[in-house]
């Protein structure tokens, strides 16, 4: 670690005013979820077994990456291609990455040509709660959402006051301010960071095609958000969201060039919410996402996607359960300096939903139809049943089906004859999944357990011909995944303690491999104390042996690994804290992506400013 880190540690660990820390950061009791079915929910009267991390939950771990929070809380499998800025990825119960639909207030994310959203670009500091529902929901949200949905809110009006200077290792630096307040019917927020870091090498000497640099390579990131709602009469609002982060990474593609790629992820807003009547609420949202990435060096080029989205939902309360039906446009037009023969897709969806009570039993029900300009219609749904045993047990079971629809790049990517043909008939790659699991939630304590199959046909791959040496992308691959997810959080006097571990089987139908970069288990653990003005956390985050190829080739085998994180709070006066986080405490030296350095120990330090109400 840098002389900054250690130095500030060695000042933290002398301040000794007895000042009180702040409250709890892990909340345990009754939780509000809207991703699972488009509505508001108890989270504990979800069909799904889902989870939400907290603004509290992220600073209390002082993560440095969005991929390191979805990691420790989520149940999710990550990988990244270096250290910071570079690309990362997330898989959700053993599908593939781009199988994971991505929003932001709402609004679509991601690159309609390479098919993945830009994980590494999304700080943290921007960030008010996330939703993560793993499992088939195109009966909700319509393409992409295979391994399920991971939904970021960006800060409002109750995120309050805050700021943050940071330093850390690898001469990383970071400053973040945010301010929230409601003025009579008005609400306003507005959140800026800043950060940098000279970060480390991140390929290894044994790179192919002459790519490896033995350089730093750096990351700059510059992001703000702002959220505005006016309260009109009693039930009737109007709003607007805006989302901007652009990241600056060096990377490497060789020696001869100083290489960086420039991206930057994009959401506006505008939105109607409406009380028709005391049962009726209606809400037209109008907005805007952009992924733009751009690079210089020995591999000049950009890419663009723009999605412009319309729509409008209704939520009717009827006298048991609630009725969500509505429409949605989606207008897809990607961009380029390398000649796509299609740059543009229009979906036309409309879907009907169901969630209801009636005393131990609970139900749910969706159906959707896309309609897509490039392949035509897709009809997807999802069914749900809960059955509460006691007022804290309860069994539940789920199915649904789903669909990703191919990227630009599988569709028209230009070809290169004799080597490379794209396809443009390709179909939607396809999954059927189904659950059961069981629930506890009690007043101290909450645990899931879930049984999930999910079966994923007509994937994409890259087929080439063994004695021409001609590829093509075709639809040919089928897959399986078997497992079970298990989750467990609790309070117990002044501790605050959390688990959970997948298990799966990941598994190509044909050949019977382990599919590329997924684990058989991964998991993490947590416990945090505090006392008097202290609060001290350790993580562990681990993750199976996986294959970087889709034979299980000896050469591609990822060791396994398990990390510890260490945390500390020490609040200084009521609103200024020092936090504290020493990351991969035993420096272990391991691999997410085959080629691809990971950080070894590292630490980071940061005086917090969050005035705390009287």
């Amino acid at each position: 670690m840098n002389s900054n880190f250690n130095i500030a540690a060695a000042a933290l660990a002398a301040y000794t005013h007895g000042v009180y820390a702040q409250s709890a950061t892990v909340p345990v009791g009754p939780t509000v979820i809207v991703t699972a079915t488009r509505t508001a929910e108890n989270m504990s009267e979800a069909h799904a077994q889902a989870s939400v991390i907290s603004a509290a939950q992220i600073r209390a771990g002082g993560y440095a990456t969005l991929t390191e929070v979805l990691q420790a809380h989520g149940g999710v499998e990550i990988t990244r291609n270096g250290g910071p800025g570079q690309p990362s990825a997330v898989f959700m119960r053993g599908a593939e990455a781009r199988h994971t639909l991505v929003l932001i207030d709402g609004l679509r994310v991601g690159s309609a040509t390479a098919g993945g959203t830009a994980f590494e670009h999304i700080a943290p500091a921007q960030i008010e709660r996330i939703e993560i529902v793993p499992g088939p929901l195109s009966g909700v949200y319509g393409a992409d959402a295979i391994g399920g949905v991971i939904q970021i809110f960006t800060r409002g009006a109750a995120s309050g006051t805050s700021a943050k200077v940071s330093v850390g290792s690898f001469g990383t630096r970071e400053v973040a301010a945010g301010f929230g307040r409601r003025i009579g019917n008005s609400e306003f927020s507005l959140a800026a960071g800043y950060s940098e870091t000279r970060g480390f090498d991140a390929t290894k000497p044994n790179t192919p095609f002459a790519q490896y640099n033995p350089d730093r390579d750096g990351y700059r990131n510059r992001n703000v958000s702002a959220r505005w709602i006016q309260h009109l009469t009693d039930g009737h609002e109007l709003g607007a969201t805006a989302f901007h982060s652009r990241g600056d990474t060096h990377f490497d593609a060789g020696l001869a060039t100083d290489d960086v790629r420039s991206q930057t992820v994009q959401a506006f807003s505008l939105y109607s919410r409406n009380r028709i009547t005391p049962n009726w609420t209606s809400l037209l949202r109008i907005g805007s996402a952009r992924d733009h990435s751009a690079s210089v060096g020995a591999f000049p080029g950009y890419f663009r996607t723009d999605q412009h989205q319309v729509l409008w939902q209704h939520d009717v309360r009827l006298s048991v359960g609630t009725l969500i039906g509505g429409v949605e446009f989606l207008s897809q037009r990607v961009a380029s300096d390398t000649p796509y023969s299609g740059t543009r897709r229009d979906v036309k969806s409309a879907f009907l939903g169901y969630r209801g009570d009636f005393g131990a039993h609970g139900f749910q029900a969706n159906g959707r139809r896309d309609d897509n300009s490039q392949f035509g219609a897709q009809h997807t749904g999802s069914l749900g049943y809960s059955y509460r045993f006691t007022r804290a047990w309860r069994a539940r079971m789920a199915a649904g089906t789903a669909f990703k629809a191919p990227t630009f790049n599988d569709l028209y990517f230009p070809d290169f004859p004799p080597f490379y043909f794209s396809n443009p008939d390709l179909r939607p790659e396809r999954s059927r999944g189904r659950e059961v699991g069981i629930n506890y939630d009690g007043a101290q304590q909450q645990f899931a357990a879930t049984l999930f199959r999910n079966r994923i046909s007509n994937l994409i791959t890259v087929v080439t011909d063994p004695v021409t040496f001609v590829s093509t992308t075709r639809n040919l691959n089928s897959a399986r995944i078997d497992g079970v997810a298990l989750a467990w959080r609790a309070q117990i006097q002044a501790w605050q303690l959390r688990a959970n571990a997948t298990l799966q089987d990941p598994r190509d139908d044909a050949t019977g491999a382990q599919l590329r970069r997924r684990a058989k288990y991964l998991g993490s653990a947590a416990a945090e104390k505090t006392t008097g003005p202290w609060r001290v956390g350790a993580e562990v985050v681990a993750s199976g042996a996986r294959f970087d190829s889709t034979t299980e080739a000896p050469n591609t085998r990822l060791h396994g690994y398990a990390l510890l994180n260490l945390t500390a709070r020490y609040a200084l006066t009521r609103d200024w804290a020092l936090d504290v986080r020493w990351g991969n405490v035993f420096n272990r030296e391991y691999e997410s992506a085959r080629f691809f350095n990971d950080a070894r120990g590292n630490g980071m330090v940061a005086l917090v400013y969050q005035p705390r109400s009287p």
